[in-house]
């Protein structure tokens, strides 16, 4: 029903390869200080080398073109928060994570597993557990781990 989580072996050469997504477009309506008539005007190129007036078909096309870039943006940094930053903070706070199998455990309520993100508890040596759900978006699991490890810490002070 759960699974240790250990962080990468070495924070010093993590396990990612170096990417770069770029994503740009500009698009306005331009009124022709002449006639006061409206055009459609796009760029996708940062230097505005290709700006010119378009299509609305061609404003959609860019449109698509930026949700694919977005979606690899995002790709990557979940692909960041999985391979480098989660290891770091797991190993820089002492935690042990373990992955829980949310289905086989709400398995009578299947709406708390959908909204289960992240329980944490700290251990008589004074490390901490966190269970996160199995599968969980690397962004999200970051952020809930990040939290209960902020909280503890104010707990811990107070």
């Amino acid at each position: 029903m759960s699974t240790k989580v250990q962080p990468e072996a070495s924070m010093v050469t993590p396990a990612v390869e170096e990417q770069r997504v770029t994503a740009f477009a500009h698009a306005e309506i331009m009124i022709d200080a002449d006639t006061g008539q409206p055009t459609f005007c796009i760029a996708t190129e940062q230097t505005l080398g290709d700006f010119e007036a378009a299509t609305p078909a061609r404003g959609l096309a860019a449109a698509e073109k930026l949700r694919e870039e977005a979606d690899r943006i995002e790709a990557l940094a979940n692909e960041y928060a999985a391979t480098v930053v989660i290891p770091a903070f797991i190993e820089t706070y002492s935690i042990e994570l373990e992955e829980l199998d949310m289905a086989k455990l709400c398995e009578d309520a299947p709406d708390l597993a959908a909204k289960f993100q992240a329980f944490s508890a700290v251990k008589n040596d004074g490390s901490i557990l966190v269970a996160v759900p199995a599968g969980q978006n690397p962004i999200a699991r970051l952020a809930a781990i990040r939290d209960l490890v902020l909280d503890l810490r104010k707990q811990v002070k107070a």
